[in-house]
């Protein structure tokens, strides 16, 4: 299968290789072979996968990022025909490609596929620490492979993006942000270099907005073209008086200066855009603050939005609709998921996405999720989003999910114990169902119980004790990066381990109850998040028998 869902397949069949994949160009001179060594490294002239390409319009859509790809194979040479309009084409047939082999499941046959939103992306807009300059090309890599070509750069914690935004970058600092820039050209990854001045910006001073324009071409010569005004978590409210006294009050404010900072970007290249999250940016869409900000500024200007609320259960076609109605711009969907800091920082958030509906790609510019400090953590459900966003007509949230922990992990049993653990790792402002697995067993426990079947009950409770106690004792010696950002989760998962192995010796009075009342405070004194109300329920139900 190929994920995320291509749009359009005649499959013949399916090939595996019994060996190293090498691939090789051939015909390819329409488009550049720095291409094809970004997403495969290497390449030879005797090859086992041979590439050739054709540059030409795909019909019946008008993505930039269409293709179509052709492939057969003989004696063990697995031919590869992309047909693609331009360069940005070319790289998601490739990646298409790069997919199949990381799976070694080469589907044989037809594809044309194309993108659903034409915007997909994420952002670095969480408080907390701000990843590694290491971690960043990782992550744009591992994103384009599935299909994302935006990404948004606004760490709060970056102190030259907010609290030092009138100062140039230093050297150092300077030659990393290029680093990432470069790499995010090599990607076809539209790069956005977003500032918040907001916090100390007076927006009647000349000499602060030429800070602002300074910055921004420091920004624009590392080759930046695309910029974000985070207007975002400020005060409603004007602080100097000359302000006040200029504009009245923050929206005026902050419509002029994107007015001005929206003709300087201009001023420098017609190429260059700009977004702008407004200091009100969720609502129905009608409210005053927002609309007498977005309905006043250039309509190509992106305006950030995330839904009804902060954290949106839901992204819906019609409030879409009644933003654009208000505004004069489609909304550019801030999504906050799987962010998990403020009063959430208890949670960890790797389910998959929903809530989002199919066309909304229809009545949106885009949509840009917003990151969790916990970097490795992200991949589960950044993978699920980007299949959302590609193919959001055929997306199928499970499906989804299970392929990011067949992504992430190097065995099935790794897999197998990674779903035991974030099974508990729903809990959300999407209001995902939490504990499935473990609710499913406790809850025919609990039919077994009240229905008079004791041992059934008891060997139920026991099937799930073992594999979450072995899964907890595997998981305690793995030394990937994403078991030590769940470290604390992973704690108290084990204590419900052994929670639950306490409970089976409870009912089959080898323990004592007191034994199990104190763990159960023990585990309750913990305030990180993790399994739902019937892990509760059961223990109370044990405690009353």
């Amino acid at each position: 299968m190929i994920f995320p869902k291509v749009k359009m397949l005649s499959q013949s069949g399916t090939y595996s290789y019994e060996k190293d994949i090498a691939v090789s160009v051939s015909g390819c001179n329409e488009f550049s072979d720095d291409t094809v060594k970004t997403v495969f490294g290497q390449t030879f002239e005797d090859g086992n996968l041979i590439l050739t390409a054709e540059k030409t319009e795909i019909n019946g859509t008008d993505s930039d990022e269409a293709y179509s790809l052709t492939i057969g194979e003989a004696d063990g040479v697995v031919t590869a025909k992309i047909k693609a309009e331009c360069e940005k084409g070319f790289i998601r047939a490739l990646f298409t490609l790069r997919r199949m082999c990381l799976k070694n499941e080469i589907i044989l046959g037809e594809i044309t596929d194309w993108p659903s939103f034409k915007v997909r992306g994420y952002i670095e807009g969480f408080y907390g620490n701000p990843w590694k300059s290491s971690e960043r090309p990782e992550m744009m890599e591992l994103m384009a492979l599935f299909g994302e070509n935006t990404h948004y750069y606004a760490p709060k914690d970056d102190p030259y993006h907010r609290n030092k935004w009138r100062e140039l970058y230093p050297d150092r600092e300077a030659s990393e942000l290029k680093r990432l820039v470069d790499k995010a050209q090599s990607l076809y990854m539209d790069f956005h270099y977003c500032i918040a001045p907001g916090l100390s910006m007076k927006y009647s001073s000349e000499e602060d907005y030429i800070c602002l324009c300074k910055k921004t071409r420091q920004l624009f010569d590392m080759g930046i073209k695309n910029f974000g005004l985070l207007l975002d978590d400020i005060p409603a409210d004007l602080f100097y008086e000359e302000d006040k006294k200029a504009f009245g009050n923050a929206v005026n404010a902050h419509v002029v200066l994107t007015k001005k900072y929206y003709d300087f970007l201009k001023s420098l290249s017609e190429d260059t855009a700009l977004t702008v999250c407004p200091t009100a940016y969720h609502g129905k869409g009608t409210e005053e603050e927002l609309t007498g900000f977005a309905g006043n500024v250039p309509d190509d200007v992106f305006v950030f939005y995330t839904g009804s609320d902060i954290c949106s259960k839901e992204l819906t076609q019609r409030e879409a609709e009644v933003f654009f109605e208000n505004t004069r711009h489609k909304p550019l969907y801030w999504d906050n998921y799987p962010v998990n800091d403020a009063e959430m920082f208890m949670e960890m958030h790797t389910g998959p996405l929903i809530g989002r509906e199919k066309e909304l790609y229809k009545y949106s510019a885009g949509l840009i999720s917003n990151c969790m400090e916990y970097f490795n953590c992200n991949k589960i459900p950044l993978i699920t989003v980007a299949s959302y966003l590609w193919n959001s007509g055929e997306y199928d949230p499970e499906a989804a999910y299970d392929e990011a922990l067949s992504f992430i992990t190097g065995s099935e049993e790794e897999k197998d114990d990674l779903i035991l653990l974030c099974d508990h790792f729903r809990t959300s402002c999407l209001h995902d169902e939490n504990s499935r697995i473990m609710g499913e067993y406790l809850s025919l426990a609990s039919v077994c119980f009240g229905t008079g079947e004791y041992d059934r009950a008891v060997e139920t409770v026991k099937e799930y004790t073992d594999r979450v106690r072995l899964a907890a004792e595997r998981i305690e010696k793995r030394n990937a990066p994403i078991y030590k950002e769940l470290s604390r989760w992973i704690k108290k998962f084990r204590l419900m381990t052994e929670i639950m192995s306490l409970s089976l010796k409870v009912l089959s009075g080898a323990g004592t109850k007191q034994e199990l009342k104190t763990l159960m405070e023990q585990y309750n004194e913990s305030a990180t998040v993790l399994t739902s109300f019937c892990f509760r329920e059961y223990i109370e139900s044990v405690l009353s028998l």
